[in-house]
């Protein structure tokens, strides 16, 4: 949100430091916006996502069961820490494009598959976008990477 007077939706909270901007509520695993036609039809999605890396993000993640690591794998799970755009209903959902976050630039667990990180789902195949705003390598826990906008 490059407009500080702007309001966040409903189910997001608003950041005002270290820069404006909205985000999914703390503990919150996933959180939607849902942008109706109001019944128009459509061939094009065009939009614009300006994101900030804060702590840890794992990419195209695994996700931990008691029994171990599993890979998330539908459109329905949480499989990337970021943006994904869809269309469609719960069940029913189409991809059209992700837009993850790396842990860090360099090599490691949880990176941009560029950097060695998990590749992504069948069903993302190369309709997605990766970066970290994290140079690496470091202890992130604590930190917002507010000079460095992601997807730009």
């Amino acid at each position: 949100m490059t407009d500080p007077t702007q309001q966040c939706p409903d189910s997001w909270l608003k950041f005002t430091s270290p820069r404006s901007s909205c985000g999914k509520k703390s503990g919150a695993r996933c959180d939607s916006l849902k942008i109706t036609t109001s019944g128009a039809s459509y061939q094009t999605v065009c939009g614009r996502f300006r994101g900030y890396q804060y702590r840890t993000p794992d990419g195209f993640y695994q996700y931990r069961t008691p029994y171990g690591f599993y890979p998330a794998g539908t459109i329905e799970t949480h499989y990337v820490d970021g943006v994904s755009v869809t269309y469609g209903t719960p069940g029913s959902r189409h991809h059209v494009y992700t837009y993850t976050v790396g842990h860090e630039e360099t090599s490691s667990v949880g990176s941009c598959p560029c950097a060695g990180g998990n590749a992504p789902p069948n069903f993302v195949g190369s309709d997605y976008h990766c970066e970290s705003g994290n140079p690496g390598p470091g202890d992130v826990s604590l930190l917002m990477y507010s000079s460095d906008v992601l997807w730009d």
